[in-house]
């Protein structure tokens, strides 16, 4: 028999060859228990977990608002009881805006108490320092509760912006009502940009008021009641 042709082994051979290799000892062995528990997914896997940091951070941010805001209101309640203005202080008032004129347009000190109190009787000095004044403590008093979780805090800060937004400019438009009528030059332009400056800062403020109340993470530390499990029917 030369190597070319093919070998044939005996039937008998080829099933102990088998049967050699089915006793092959692998060294482990692996064995199903009917009775064994079936592994169960935990129940908070993909649960959110709350931001505790981010609350915080906002009502630092509120307090930090709430003292800008206390300034500006004390300065328009300062001017709504003013009735008659400093000559000195006016004249540093006027000193920028006259400077950048070529002379036909400078305000006087006559022109400028004028407008003084037209803005006071019109009642924009009032309605802003004291809106402000009303949103300021809101805000205080809603950021301090913020760094200690109460999720109320939120809540009282929004409410104390949308009343210092809603003042604020209402007051501003009357302010610079008053000055379109007595006023002229760059202090017109002034009174405009304070009017956008101050509906900016309190749209901002109310902005990151409401930001606890959105973020699903820091509403959820907020509110730990609310929490979300992952749902695991067995069929």
């Amino acid at each position: 028999m030369t190597d070319s042709e093919p070998k044939i082994w005996p039937v008998e051979d080829k099933e102990k060859s088998n049967k050699s290799s089915s006793d092959v000892d692998l060294g482990f062995s692996m064995r199903m228990d009917e009775n064994q528990p079936v592994a169960e997914m935990p129940t908070d896997l993909f649960a959110v977990r709350p931001d505790t940091k981010g609350p915080k951070t906002v009502g630092v941010l509120l307090l930090f608002g709430a003292f800008l805001l206390f300034f500006q209101a004390y300065g328009d309640i300062g001017l709504h009881n003013a009735t008659d203005l400093d000559d000195e202080e006016v004249g540093l008032i006027l000193d920028v805006p006259n400077s950048q004129g070529d002379g036909n347009n400078d305000i006087s000190t006559e022109q400028y108490q004028t407008f003084h109190d037209a803005a006071r009787e019109s009642g924009g000095y009032a309605l802003r320092g004291y809106g402000l004044l009303i949103a300021s403590l809101l805000l205080f008093v809603g950021g301090g509760m913020l760094i200690f979780l109460n999720g109320f805090g939120a809540k009282i800060a929004l409410s104390g912006a949308s009343i210092g937004l809603i003042t604020g400019i209402a007051g501003s438009l009357m302010v610079k009502s008053a000055a379109d009528t007595h006023l002229q030059g760059v202090l017109l332009l002034t009174y405009e940009i304070t009017t956008y400056l101050c509906g900016i800062c309190m749209a901002m403020c109310a902005g990151i008021a409401a930001l606890p109340l959105i973020n699903t993470r820091a509403r959820l530390a907020l509110y730990p009641e609310n929490k979300v499990y992952l749902a695991n029917e067995e069929e």
